[in-house]
């Protein structure tokens, strides 16, 4: 259970409890049993509540596709499969650590062009974003599609994780060579003065075209994840 969701419910907690005692002492000059079936009822409402909070909080739940907007609400759904018996948690933590990795990198680009409006250093940096979260989408589906009980295929799955997280790490790489061209430049730079920005966009275009099945087709592989991958 992730700590937001236990400081969430122990808020719940503390406030029902609060409640119960309230009532209990508002209803002193009612029967006892018009008394306990208050309390019953204060019970129940909080259990419904605790369990909503579940609820919201659950994997599936943070997971729906409708609800991924961003890298950080990629971030909150790859905890919530922190808690789930998954197998795949070493990919889940690469994963979220590339995230927080490109939330980095995205600030230190747009304080490096002092927040120009105009660059186009931005729509490059837009496209690296919905690539990664588009990576992140892909992992996430794997993740939730995985059976237990086709303990078999396990390898199968995490070389396609491995593969994906691979592609993000060379493009994150990629971004933060850019970035640096960018700084040591100023925020003036052209696309003809600073070589990473070809290279990266020629990276982007490389991993599109290869198409997510051939990631599928990757052999031989052991679904240990590479400790290179750990975008720091």
């Amino acid at each position: 259970m992730q700590s937001k969701t236990k400081i969430a419910l122990l808020f719940l907690t503390g406030l029902e409890i609060l409640a119960a005692l309230l009532l209990f002492n508002l209803l002193g000059g009612a029967s006892f049993g018009a008394r306990i079936a208050v309390l019953v009822a204060v019970v129940l409402i909080s259990l419904a509540m605790d369990a909503a909070v579940l609820h919201g909080n659950s994997a599936s739940v943070v997971s729906d596709a409708k609800k991924l907007k961003d890298a950080d609400d990629y971030i909150r759904a790859f905890n919530a499969w922190l808690n789930e018996e998954t197998p795949f948690a070493d990919y889940i933590r690469i994963a979220i650590k590339q995230l927080e990795s490109l939330k980095r990198k995205q600030k230190a680009l747009r304080a490096v062009l002092d927040d120009s409006n105009d660059s186009p250093f931005l729509s490059t940096a837009d496209e690296v974003d919905q690539y990664i979260l588009a990576n992140c989408k892909r992992i996430l589906n794997r993740v939730m599609i995985y059976d237990q009980g086709d303990a078999h295929k396990f390898n199968m799955h995490a070389a396609y994780l491995q593969e994906v997280l691979g592609e993000n790490a060379h493009v994150l790489s990629d971004f933060e060579n850019l970035i640096l061209e960018v700084s040591q430049i100023g925020d003036n730079a052209t696309a003809a003065s600073t070589p990473c920005l070809t290279e990266l966009t020629n990276a982007l275009r490389s991993v599109r075209s290869s198409g997510a099945e051939t990631w599928e087709q990757s052999g031989g592989n052991t679904g240990e994840p590479p400790q290179q991958m750990m975008m720091q």
